[in-house]
């Protein structure tokens, strides 16, 4: 799986081996190589649905893709800048702590733990420049990664998470901006933004139902 990948990185990054190696250095446990794999997924799938898009690293002082939750740190962490036609549009983060719709948006630049006020994900895709943990209007997509069965816990978790990251609107057809959602043509969510929870079982399949209304899409990835 290291290699599969190692090869991936390389494929959509264009780094060498040696980088590659590096950036899953912290992928020694299965979670962790599964959320790596979630993130090749979700880049995969964003080129599929816009094929102008290109994927470069940039890194801080790591090669090493963080693996403790929070806030945004470019002098430190490794993140992925998304670009369509040499203009930048996102970046993807690993292991990010957002803000909470519910917190107080000071919540963004506050240090020490947070506890209920932000909600790490582990996957982010958030606006180019975004700082510190990103507000709900800065982030565009997060995604859980789930090496496990899916259960009910599971599922009162995402809808949870789903809840502090926006409010349920009318079913409205995309407008330019929603370039990142791939899996449907409409999202009842104000601000707008995407969750995607990919499990390595298709337990996953059972619990859709509820995920559907709230605009969460659920996707077996086999691992």
């Amino acid at each position: 799986m290291k290699k599969k990948l190692r090869d991936a990185f390389r494929a959509h990054l264009g780094v060498d081996r040696l980088t590659a190696g590096q950036l899953l250095a912290s992928a020694t446990l299965q979670d962790k190589a599964y959320e790596l794999s979630a993130l090749v997924a979700v880049m995969e799938k964003l080129k599929a649905m816009r094929p102008t898009l290109t994927f470069t690293l940039v890194h801080g002082t790591s090669l090493v893709f963080r693996a403790k939750g929070g806030p945004i740190d470019r002098t430190s962490w490794p993140y992925i800048r998304i670009d369509d036609r040499g203009r930048t549009v996102g970046e993807l983060w690993v292991d990010i702590e957002c803000v909470a719709i519910s917190a107080d948006p000071a919540a963004k630049l506050q240090p020490g733990p947070l506890y209920g006020k932000c909600h790490e994900l582990d996957i982010v895709l958030v606006v180019p420049n975004t700082g510190g943990r990103p507000l709900p209007s800065e982030t565009l997509l997060g995604v859980e990664a789930k090496h496990r069965p899916f259960n009910k816990a599971l599922l009162k978790e995402l809808l949870g998470v789903r809840r502090e990251m926006t409010m349920r609107g009318p079913l409205k057809a995309h407008r330019a901006p929603w370039w990142f959602v791939w899996w449907t043509a409409r999202l009842p969510a104000r601000p707008p933004s995407g969750l995607v929870a990919f499990c390595s079982s298709d337990t996953i399949d059972k619990y859709s139902d509820p995920a559907d209304y709230w605009g969460i899409h659920m996707e077996h990835l086999p691992f």
